[in-house]
């Protein structure tokens, strides 16, 4: 019938904050986010800080707040903390490709923890600070890193917080990839080891990027497995829509992933593939309270770890 079941629940959440409700958890990290940059307090100068140590730790040039860019890098404060190859993967990917990009200590955190917690103002914040920065530089495209949220509340939502039409497009790290591999712009050597596909619910279901991961793995993955169900019929992992970020939930989570769990093995796979930090990190905790032997990675660490750097790539032009 047309419904858009996640504005409904959005305009629920609102009014519960008005009314004084609403997690905890959630509602510090969306302060955090209006009043230190990120819901993990990451600043400008924290910003700068992780990026100088991680050009000098992995001798990889990473782009900070270049003048002028054709490209819009975004970060979730998860894999900043949590996750930071995360961050030098993507780098590594875009140098590899030649393309024109930067990070901007203006508009940075792609999480937007106002959305989640229902705090429309917070919410209209985290959107123009990335709209700014990508104004500033003339960017024409935003690109999402591995967080299903952020990729959800910027694309399918973001103008509606804005109150006008974005002025770029916004895509997902994984859509960038491909891309990129369509153009000719990708080089990799295969990846051996068996795996399998984790697809999170904002990425494929919600964000129309299934097929995307699946032709970046294809010729590159060589035992590729895929789960059952998989796609748009894939399990969530336990912790989307802000569940990842409330404690009291842990438990539920993990009996979710038990789920996961079991997908995987009837797979055979060595390793879970995902593109979504968030769900990353739910099922890293999750593998860690039930003593999983399964294997965990990154698609776009992966990806940037098979890079084949003996021509150089193709330039914008």
């Amino acid at each position: 019938m047309g419904i858009d079941i996640a504005s409904i629940v959005g305009g629920a959440r609102q009014a519960f904050v008005k009314a004084g409700l609403g997690p905890k958890d959630l509602l510090q990290a969306a302060d955090n986010s209006r009043d230190h940059g990120s819901p993990l307090g990451v600043t400008a100068e924290k910003l700068r800080d992780r990026i100088e140590w991680l050009e000098d730790e992995h001798d990889v040039p990473i782009a900070l707040d270049k003048d002028k860019a054709d490209i819009l890098l975004t970060l979730s404060s998860v894999e900043t903390m949590k996750y930071p190859d995360s961050v030098v993967a993507m780098a590594k990917l875009l140098n590899h490709a030649g393309v024109d990009w930067t990070l901007s200590t203006k508009g940075y955190e792609a999480t937007n923890f106002g959305y989640l917690a229902g705090k429309a103002d917070v919410a209209r914040i985290m959107v123009q600070r990335i709209t700014e920065a990508a104004e500033a530089v003339g960017a024409k495209t935003v690109v999402i890193p591995e967080c299903g949220h952020a990729f959800g509340a910027l694309r399918w939502s973001g103008a509606n917080m804005l109150g006008r039409p974005l002025p770029f497009a916004v895509v997902h790290i994984s859509e960038f990839m491909a891309q990129l591999k369509r153009d000719g712009r990708l080089r990799l050597k295969p990846i051996e080891e068996s795996i399998t596909y984790h697809d999170p619910c904002q990425i494929s279901r919600r964000g129309g990027a299934t097929e995307d991961a699946r032709f970046l793995l294809e010729d590159f993955a060589k035992d590729f497995r895929e789960m059952t169900p998989t796609g748009n019929l894939n399990w969530c992992c336990g912790g989307g829509g802000g569940v990842q970020a409330i404690a009291r939930a842990a438990d539920l989570r993990h009996k979710v992933f038990k789920i996961k769990m079991d997908q995987v093995e009837k797979t055979g796979a060595k390793t879970m593939v995902s593109a979504c930090s968030n769900c990353r990190l739910t099922m890293d905790e999750s593998k860690a309270h039930w003593k999983w032997e399964g294997g965990l990675a990154s698609l776009v660490e992966i990806i940037a770890d098979h890079l084949i750097e003996d021509a150089p790539a193709k330039t914008q032009g």
